[in-house]
């Protein structure tokens, strides 16, 4: 008897560009009213710095603390106005937490070493809020 895959794990163990494919080729899942128009552009900027971000990782497995950061921060967001538009299609987000997951498996730097404890901080109050 097989054992149930996590819907985490499916994202986890895909490469770099797996993902990238994966995020350009995914739906929104808003769609038409003028009142989600916004909320488009917001989803289409993301979706363009994930893409800037991903396209950029080396193998290395590492990534930046204060990205790491933002994407979470990002993802609540997200979540919220979904809400209040009450768009109900959302593979998009679920690809974002599960991207998320993915990153947090990452080393994470800091590249400015001053910042480390401020950045850590702000994590710890992110996970904390989570």
């Amino acid at each position: 008897m097989e054992e149930p895959v996590s819907p985490t794990h499916s994202l986890e163990n895909e490469d770099w560009e797996t993902v990238i494919n994966i995020l350009i080729n995914l739906d929104t899942g808003v769609n038409g009213s003028r009142d989600t128009r916004k909320l488009k552009k917001k989803i289409g900027i993301v979706r363009q710095i994930l893409y800037s971000h991903l396209s950029d990782m080396d193998g290395s497995n590492r990534i930046d603390l204060s990205f790491l950061i933002g994407a979470i921060k990002t993802i609540e967001n997200l979540e919220r106005e979904f809400d209040e538009h009450g768009v109900k299609g959302r593979e998009f987000l679920i690809f974002f937490r599960l991207l998320i997951y993915k990153l947090e498996k990452q080393k994470l730097i800091v590249n400015k070493p001053m910042e480390r404890r401020f950045e850590l901080e702000k994590l710890k109050e992110v996970v904390e809020e989570w």
